[in-house]
């Protein structure tokens, strides 16, 4: 804003220090009714001094923005991102009125959470900092409510600049020119959190009726404040609008027993809950927008145009030719096209972080439309926006597809579409009403959702020790909030365990009563952690405690969670995603908690999910949970069945006991033998069987690669046997032992089992073959002489792996299949020495393993690229007509990893 612009405007008139009077007064009413009205007096002044100074002036674009941005910055986090917390406030604070670092206040500032048993401030940094500021800072500050905003402002900028001296210049700025009362709200603002008491709602209706509707559908606090300075003057028509963000339309939790009343008893949508993140995309021709569920714009990441862009190249020939601009909102899921599955959250990515050349696609799953050649759709139905849905755009499968639902009617459908949704390691289903409009932020209006944590009994639960704990702050000031919990290492026998490993931090699931009293239980057994010496007893990983407790004082919580997921914050490598106390053990000693192997049979038995139950509908049509039953535990031997231990079937009529207790897992049969017949005939033989492979399954039986078959052998932990080893054990009423015929997929136990017994073509060492197992073996074998150099690379590099020479420098690019840029146009000399150079890059990549190929195709793992990136943006056009991407990186790369002979970080090469 222009100076001339910035003296027009009440924000450069207003006092910084007269708004956080009129806060400290409306936080310190007791009543809504006195803290609407001190809020109702600023606003009404603002306005009357807003009217006197533009007066007869039309088009003004001043408001009440500037005090309002302050008033509720959680509502401004992309503008007002500041990247800074309470602990590198007190750092700065400490810097910049050089207080001594072990100093009272130093220590106060830095320690905000820990209670000193004064006046019972503890976790609340801003009223520390308050009385730290109070006898150094001015008695009354000097900025207008305009200069806090651009002082603000030049934070966020040089915060997401990386310029950390010019942050610092800003708050020496508000520091040296500010009142201890003023900075006390200052610290509230930058932390987006004024504890007035009082909700945005409540501050929204004040100001106008229709702003709570109109921020609904633009998420622009700005534009609210202007359209709506007149409270005399509404707004018409509030509807969604392009390249404007809205808050989506939510689900609230279902309750399973009134499924069929909630959507008054008429038919109803069930669709997958996809576990990716909420995103909304806005295209207009060849411009496009993607806003997240909290309005931060992604385009960046996803494309803005078809010419960049994660997504965006990938789908703008998807969509009709009839389709000028449209507004969809659906889930940004990062799927795999190896297994054609997609990817859940909790794996190790972030879909808004993905690059262009990665191993998982971008793919956008619509499940609704908004608006369609400039027709807004809101107000149709559910049912009337699917139809239209499936007429803009042509799905291109793992980039852009729409969410598939079923039709349902009935409390018993949900439950199976549920307990598939569990089988399939997914989040949960989503109910929705054919005839329910889209209401932006609104939870429920016919929409609900169902997973497997809000239904008692379908999780497995752990019991897990409190070993740590953290201070808390806000309403949780003064008391543990967060506890850090452990699993125990198994001790010798009869003896109780003495090493804990760290597997989670939690701080939800009970009342502020129950963690009141769980506090009292332990408060006199924490002792500070000091990093530098630890306990022995609690092993951690980065993820550290503020204090700690000795096992035997502490108590076991039981632990609620959606998975296991990998981490490397605690010690156990993994940790619980959407972890939540759900009890305290009363009942249990602090030794019982959960082990480490009872942790990782619960990673094994289902890919880390948690919920492993079904829920079904008995005799009473009553819903009640029916637990899997536990698999027995054998010993994995291949073609030895006898040794196979097993439980009891009395309730199956069996024929033959060859397969006496051994669990399998039927995936797909044959067109003569479908999947129901081999697991009838199993059990007939004495097995059992799952519908999930587990830790304790003997093999997976699998007629065809499906994708959920696809997954399980990248998962690479069981074996995948054809079903033709099966009927041939049914038919001779013995176990053939497996052969490499049989084998879709070994697990690494059962390749080492066949390399002691098998050559590379499938020929036993030890046993007779008859005619037709040579003919099989002979048609497996290649003449040697036909073989070319590049399909003995996998000799070599399996050699190189055999004898532990891949650790060498010699070898390090052997898995690589590199194009280097040697065809730049040579017009000049300094062109010539880069050709040359390069050249030699590509000798040197050969001398140290890689394939070296001169033409770019399927199949290329890296582009080198050296100073000449002219041709860049061919590559990266080229680039996305390949299934497999390849990485296109700088020259450097090839030459510092053999300078420091080992690979490189790929990352900081990238182009």
């Amino acid at each position: 804003m222009a100076a001339s612009q910035t003296s027009q405007t009440v924000a450069s008139h207003v006092p910084f220090a007269d708004l956080c009077s009129t806060l400290e007064r409306i936080q310190k009413s007791k009543g809504r009714a006195e803290k609407i009205r001190h809020f109702k007096e600023l606003l009404d002044s603002w306005r009357k001094f807003h009217d006197a100074l533009h007066k007869n002036q039309k088009d003004v674009t001043d408001s009440f923005y500037p005090a309002m941005r302050l008033i509720l910055p959680q509502l401004e986090r992309e503008r007002m991102a500041y990247g800074i917390k309470e602990t590198m406030l007190a750092k700065l604070y400490i810097e910049l009125l050089n207080l001594p670092r072990e100093g009272k206040d130093a220590l106060k500032l830095l320690n905000y959470r820990t209670p000193t048993g004064t006046r019972g401030d503890a976790g609340d940094f801003a009223m520390i900092a308050y009385f730290v500021l109070k006898p150094r800072c001015l008695q009354k500050g000097s900025l207008t409510i305009q200069q806090v905003n651009d002082l603000l402002d030049s934070i966020a900028n040089n915060n997401s600049a990386q310029r950390k001296d010019l942050v610092k210049k800003s708050l020496l700025q508000l520091i040296t020119q500010s009142s201890a009362l003023e900075q006390k709200w200052l610290i509230r603002m930058i932390l987006k959190d004024l504890k007035l008491g009082f909700t945005r709602e409540t501050v929204f209706a004040v100001f106008h009726n229709d702003a709570a509707e109109l921020h609904n559908v633009t998420t622009d606090l700005e534009k609210v404040c202007r359209q709506l300075h007149d409270p005399s003057v509404g707004l018409s028509d509030i509807s969604i609008t392009l390249f404007s963000a809205f808050k989506p339309m939510l689900a609230s939790i279902a309750d399973i027993e009134r499924i069929e009343k909630d959507m008054k008893h008429q038919s109803f949508y069930i669709e997958t809950k996809l576990d990716g993140e909420r995103m909304q995309m806005h295209k207009d021709g060849d411009v496009y927008r993607y806003f997240s569920r909290n309005g931060y714009n992604y385009e960046d990441q996803f494309g803005s145009s078809p010419q960049e862009g994660s997504l965006t190249p990938f789908i703008h020939n998807a969509f009709k030719t009839d389709v000028q601009n449209c507004i969809l909102d659906g889930e940004m899921m990062a799927y795999n096209p190896n297994t054609q599955t997609f990817m859940q959250k909790g794996s190790k990515f972030d879909i808004k972080r993905m690059v262009e050349d990665s191993d998982l696609h971008t793919c956008y799953c619509v499940f609704d439309v908004l608006m369609v050649n400039d027709k807004k759709l809101g107000q149709e139905t559910l049912r009337k926006r699917y139809e239209i849905l499936n007429s803009v755009f042509t799905p291109i499968p793992g980039r852009i597809e729409i969410v598939q639902k079923t039709q349902a009617h009935t409390k018993k459908e949900v439950i199976d579409a549920l307990n598939e949704a569990i089988d399939k390691r997914e989040e949960g289903i989503l109910i929705k009403h054919p005839l329910s409009i889209y209401k932006p932020d609104k939870r429920g209006e016919g929409w609900l959702k169902i997973k497997p944590e809000y239904v008692d009994g379908l999780m497995d639960e752990l019991d897990i020790l409190i070993v740590g704990g953290y201070w808390g702050k806000g309403s949780r000031g003064g008391m543990m909030s967060h506890f850090l919990c452990a699993v125990s290492e198994k001790p010798p026998p009869g003896e109780k365990p003495s090493v804990f490993h760290t597997l989670c931090r939690v701080g939800s699931g009970y009342t502020k009563k129950e963690l009141y009293d769980l506090g009292l239980k332990l408060a006199q057994h924490w002792k500070p952690f000091h990093r530098k010496a630890p306990p022995s007893c609690i092993l951690c990983g980065t993820e550290k405690p503020e204090v700690y407790i000795e096992p035997w004082n502490s108590v076991i919580v039981q632990v609620k969670a959606t998975e296991i997921v990998p981490s490397g914050m605690y010690k156990t490598g993994c940790t619980l995603r959407f972890p939540r106390i759900e009890n305290i053990r009363e009942n249990k000693e602090w030794h019982e908690c959960t082990s480490l192997e009872d942790l990782e049979q619960l990673r094994g038995k289902a890919s880390g999910k948690l919920a492993s139950k079904h829920l079904y509908v008995g005799d009473d049509d009553e819903p009640q949970e029916k637990k899997r039953k536990a698999a027995p535990k054998m010993k994995k031997v291949i073609g030895i069945i006898e040794h196979l231990k097993a439980p009891n079937l009395s309730n199956i009529n069996k024929v033959s006991n060859i397969f006496e207790d051994v669990e399998f897992c039927v995936m797909s049969g044959t067109k003569s033998h479908p999947k129901p017949d081999l697991e009838n005939r199993i059990a007939e033989f004495g097995g059992y069987v799952v519908q999930n492979p587990g830790p304790d399954t003997y093999c997976v039986i699998a007629g065809c690669e499906n994708i959920r078959v696809k997954n399980i052998i990248s998962s690479d932990k069981h074996d995948v046997v054809k079903p033709e080893w099966l009927l041939e054990c049914l038919e001779t009423k013995s176990c053939v032992p497996w052969q490499p015929r049989f084998m879709t997929h070994m697990c690494p136990s059962t390749k080492q089992h066949f390399a002691r017994e098998y050559d590379c073509y499938g020929d036993s060492y030890f046993v007779d073959t008859d005619w037709n197992q040579l003919k099989e073996v002979f048609s497996g074998i290649k003449n040697a002489g036909e073989q070319t150099p590049r399909e003995m690379d996998p000799v070599i590099a399996d050699l190189e792996h055999r004898y532990s020479w891949d650790n060498t420098p010699l070898s390090m690019f052997r898995h690589h299949t590199v194009f280097l840029d040697l065809y730049t146009v040579i017009n000049d000399l300094s062109t010539k020495i880069e050709g040359a150079r390069l050249a030699v890059t590509a000798l040197e990549l050969q001398f140290h393993g890689a394939k070296v190929v001169s033409c770019l195709a399927e199949g290329v793992s890296h582009v080198i690229i050296g100073e000449d990136q002219s041709r860049l943006a061919d590559f990266k056009a080229f680039r996305r007509t390949l299934k497999r991407k390849f990485k296109i990186l700088q020259e450097r790369w090839v030459t510092e990893s053999i300078d420091k002979r080992e690979l490189q970080e790929e990352n900081q090469y990238l182009l």
